[in-house]
């Protein structure tokens, strides 16, 4: 259970002596000859009477309170250093001498690490009484030998307390020399202010507990080498209902305490079961130690405040070892706290809103959020290393003023993953909002597309509807639906270096205002169920270029691209055209698509038939009108804006270049040119035309 230790109370008169350098750097050193001397008759006392361990129970700085000095020879070195700021093995007692029949002098170490003058005088029985000569804090302490002092103590019984079901008073519990001090039958109800000294060991019956409400106040601290302890009269995994915090204090205070045995049941509320249970309360949470917990280790609501949370250890609980509100998660502190060896082995985010700006922190076991949307109206910011599984249903949605920061590295990137590595298993990430924190940087994001999130009637692990954000490194895997779909109102500050493979749908349906933005080089968009990047067709309205990626663009059925603005499509890009789709250049657009004999550009149909999409329509007179080292494949199935021509380009007015390509498979001609255009022909291949290679 415990090992209990002798314990000392300060007395009134005699106060515990720091030793600082505050306390000693004016004193006076002793005048020895000033000290009354006794009969020379009397012998001089022996350093032998000083040999063995002593310990510090007084003095007027109560700092150094169960110091161990162990003397040997004519130096006494610190063998137990408590609370001070000294350390073991110092020499705090220095050349001490006998000067009389019952005094030595010495000297002693100061804080500052310099030695003062001092007489220690051994009185009859068997205590030593040491004077510094200066009337500061700490000049006048008393010790004892370790071992042999058994102080009487009022108040502190030699048997278990059993303790009331009602602190209605300020009360300090204090450790005595039963091995339980202790019983507790019921829940205690805490209205008062309570503390708990170190030390102090408290059993609690089958679903009995500690409450603190109204004016309550726990302060319960412990320190490293004796902690309190709350357990079960039996050690049954939840044999009792845990500590339960309401109250806002400064003073509310857990602070080196082991807790077994807990979480039986709720205390007073809420349905949740757990060791420690913080509602609406203002706690310090530091070096803890939960085990053997029937349900959660913690539970922390959204209007909980924690003064400080370090150092948690939570094992061996049926439930999680942490459950909180969103908001709370940035109390977790990122080092030092374990919460590994439970049945469920996250922190789990219960259903919320997270309304003030947080930091994620890496956990050694994922968080977990609850089935449902995590509104994010404020800043989340997800730091490297931090892994998030999500229930089924459950996704995060950011909108109004909220931001999301995914700040993951190469080699520590941030995991979002469904609890279930299934496609689909959760919704997926929405985003609607414009922040230059948006930044989306090495995610590993998998198992989403289950549902959208909040609109648009789109299943993506990547919804973004509105705002702006930046996708860098990321990895979209698994995903039931598309990889990423991007409305019109939304803007890529950033998109480089990401992989989407694994989806059910394509990898990306976008706009046609992001074509700009799509890095072929550096990303990858193979292996999903539909290879290739779905358009929506709403037009080029801006200098737009186009880059090769390693799947096709498509156009969607019936939809004509209409270009009215600069188009540079670089070499290697193929585009695809479903049944009727086509593209059109007018008004101030233009076509520069410029291929290479390696690498040429591809306007082609769904299948190797003549006649399945309408084609090229060209009507602006810009030299910049170019296809060079294209191929034009199976267009023909119709016009594109009039004129009843079936042709895959069709040249109404204005200027066209047609060098190095080849046109085939078309449902009408190859090259329909009017009147008065201007078509610059060179090294054109026709194969299989249905109405012939250039028709005027």
């Amino acid at each position: 259970m415990k090992t209990k230790n002798v314990m000392y109370i300060s007395l009134v008169t005699l106060l515990i002596m720091a030793c600082s350098k505050s306390e000693l750097e004016n004193q006076t050193p002793i005048d020895m000859e000033s000290t009354p001397q006794e009969e020379e008759t009397l012998e001089l006392i022996s350093i032998d009477s000083l040999i063995g361990t002593w310990v510090r129970i007084a003095s007027n700085n109560p700092t150094n309170d169960g110091m161990l000095i162990e003397v040997d020879g004519n130096k006494g070195t610190i063998i137990d250093k408590r609370g001070t700021d000294f350390e073991n093995g110092e020499v705090k007692w220095n050349e001490i001498t006998p000067y009389d029949f019952e005094s030595y002098n010495y000297e002693e170490l100061g804080s500052d690490r310099n030695y003062y003058n001092a007489v220690i005088t051994f009185k009859q029985d068997d205590t030593l009484r040491i004077n510094v000569g200066s009337s500061g804090a700490g000049n006048e302490q008393k010790w004892v030998r370790e071992g042999q002092y058994k102080p009487e103590e009022p108040g502190v019984s030699e048997k278990t307390q059993v303790l009331a079901c009602d602190i209605t008073e300020t009360t300090t519990l204090v450790n005595g020399p039963a091995e339980i001090d202790y019983l507790v039958e019921c829940v205690v109800d805490i209205t008062a202010a309570l503390t708990i000294e170190p030390g102090v060991v408290i059993a609690f019956k089958e679903n009995a507990g500690l409450g603190v409400y109204d004016e309550g106040i726990i302060t319960a601290v412990g320190r490293d080498t004796n902690p309190i302890t709350f357990t079960g009269t039996s050690h049954i995994q939840g044999w009792w209902r845990g500590v339960h915090i309401e109250t806002r204090s400064v003073n509310n205070k857990l602070e080196y305490i082991n807790i077994e045995d807990a979480a039986s049941n709720y205390v007073y509320c809420c349905n949740q079961a757990a060791s420690i249970f913080l509602k609406g309360a203002k706690v310090s949470l530091k070096n803890l130690q939960l085990s053997n917990g029937g349900g959660s280790g913690i539970y922390i609501n959204s209007s909980t405040v924690l003064d400080a949370y370090s150092n948690i250890r939570i094992e061996g609980h049926l439930d999680y070892p942490v459950k909180l509100a969103p908001e709370s998660v940035g109390y977790l502190d990122s080092t030092g706290s374990d919460y590994s060896g439970n049945t469920n082995d996250f922190v789990f985010i219960e259903n919320g809103d997270l309304k003030t700006n947080t930091i994620w922190q890496k956990q050694n076991v994922p968080y977990l959020i609850e089935n449902g949307v995590l509104d994010v109206t404020a800043g989340l910011t997800i730091e490297p290393g931090v892994e998030i599984a999500f229930e089924e249903g459950s996704g995060i949605g950011v909108y109004d003023s909220g931001w999301l920061k995914v700040s993951g590295l190469d080699n520590n990137p941030v995991i979002m993953r469904g609890l279930s590595s299934v496609r689909g298993s959760w919704r997926g990430l929405h985003l609607e909002t414009y922040s230059e924190n948006n930044q989306i940087n090495y995610l590993n994001i998998s198992d989403a597309g289950g549902d959208y999130v909040y609109c648009c009637n789109e299943k993506a692990s990547i919804l973004l509807k509105s705002g702006n954000a930046s996708f860098t490194n990321t990895n979209i895997s698994n995903g039931k639906g598309f990889g990423i779909v991007a409305l019109q109102n939304f803007t890529f500050d950033a998109f480089h270096a990401n992989t989407i493979t694994t989806h059910s749908e394509a990898p990306v349906k976008i706009s046609s205002k992001f074509l700009n933005d799509f890095d072929g080089e550096n990303s990858s968009y193979t292996g999903n169920d539909k290879d290739y990047v779905l358009l929506v067709s709403d037009g080029i309205t801006e200098t737009t270029t186009v880059r090769a990626l390693d799947v096709p663009y498509r156009i969607e059925s019936n939809k004509v691209l209409d270009i009215t603005a600069p188009l540079n499509i670089l070499a290697g890009t193929v585009f695809e055209f479903e049944s009727n789709a086509g593209l059109g250049v007018y008004d101030n657009g233009y076509l520069n698509a410029t291929g290479t004999s390696e690498k040429k550009i591809l306007f082609m149909g769904l299948d190797d038939s003549a006649g399945t999409w309408r084609g090229i329509h060209v009507e602006t007179n810009s030299s910049n009108n170019r296809l060079i080292y294209n191929e034009v494949s199976g267009a023909g199935s119709n016009y594109v804006y009039c004129c009843s021509d079936k042709t895959a380009v069709y040249l109404k007015s204005g200027k066209l270049r047609v060098e190095n390509s080849l046109i085939e498979k078309s449902g009408g001609c190859g090259i329909s040119v009017r009147a008065g255009a201007d078509l610059t022909q060179n090294n054109i291949a026709f194969n299989e035309n249905t109405e012939g290679n250039i028709c005027e």
